[in-house]
This record gives structure tokens, C-alpha cells and sequence, in this order.
């Protein structure tokens, strides 16, 4: 099987990146492939486990917790995680590590298919 890279740049509440990715990881791994994602800029918002957002049933953190569960890998960028205030993502979901660039270069060799929103 394939393995699929992300990099995702966008914040959760600004445009429906997210939720693009989400759908396309999830298909990817229903399909037994394996997902790397990459947070960078403002993408490194979307794993906070304490978001609210009225309205919303499902937030971004919730279906990128499900992609954890089923065996993504989700790293962000620690000097992302750092500038936003976000102290070394101790405010993320389970499973989504504060990692480097050369975790993105790693991820970006190693894939077949980098998808970047």
C-alpha cells in the first residue's frame, strides 16, 4: 500500500482545509494506506483538545483524534507550536507530537504522495 503525506498550513476556523484533509486521510486509510501529516503555520491549531466552536458538533480535534486511533501519524511544527504561545502542544490531542522541519523532510521522503492544503 501507499503512504500519503499532508501538510496543512491553515488554521481550523478560517477555511475547510481541515476538514479536506481529514476526508482524504480517512478515505486513505480505510483503503489500508498509511498517513503522515505535517502541521505548519497556522495549521498547528487544529489538534488543540480544548476547542468550542458554537454550533459545531464535530471539531477539527475530534476527527483528527479518530485518524490518531486509526494509526496516523501527526507531527507539528515546534517552532509553529512555540510563536502561537501553544507551549509544546501540551494542550493537543493524544497521539499529535511537537516535532521539526526535519521530521517534515523525513515525512516528505519517505511518502509516495504529498498533499499539501
Amino acid at each position: 500500500m501507499a503512504k500519503i503525506g499532508f501538510l496543512l498550513t491553515l488554521g481550523p476556523f478560517q477555511f475547510e482545509n481541515w476538514e479536506t484533509a481529514y476526508k482524504i486521510a480517512k478515505a486513505a486509510i480505510d483503503k489500508g494506506h498509511e498517513v503522515k501529516m505535517f502541521y505548519y503555520l497556522d495549521g498547528v491549531y487544529n489538534p488543540i483538545k480544548y476547542q468550542t466552536f458554537p454550533d459545531m458538533a464535530t471539531l477539527p480535534k475530534d476527527r483528527f483524534a479518530e485518524l490518531v486511533g486509526k494509526g496516523a501519524k501527526i507531527i507539528a511544527c515546534g517552532i509553529c507550536v512555540n510563536a502561537r504561545g501553544l507551549e509544546k502542544g501540551k494542550d493537543y490531542i493524544e497521539g499529535v507530537v511537537v516535532g521539526g522541519l526535519p521530521d517534515f523532510a523525513e515525512i516528505v521522503s519517505d511518502v509516495d504522495k504529498l498533499i499539501t492544503l
